[in-house]
């Protein structure tokens, strides 16, 4: 899972809209819709923090890093 996916996971759980998240993190709605729908190439690290930080989860979790994985 991607992190398009565990975005629009996160948002549909919570049952916010495109534009709840969108204020919470300060981006517009289209941004978060083209987020979810992978059409923003390389979102900026503070965007993604944000996201985190709003859904209370890690970055880590965010991004799909497996921790555990040999370096």
């Amino acid at each position: 899972m991607g992190l398009e996916q565990r975005i629009s996971e996160l948002r549909t759980t919570k049952g916010e809209s495109f534009q709840k998240l969108a204020d919470a993190v300060g981006v517009s709605k289209a941004h978060i819709w083209q987020l979810e729908r992978g059409k923003t190439d390389n979102p900026s690290m503070d965007l993604v923090r944000r996201i985190a930080d709003h859904y209370g989860v890690t970055l880590s979790y965010l991004v799909g890093e497996d921790i555990d994985a040999p370096d």
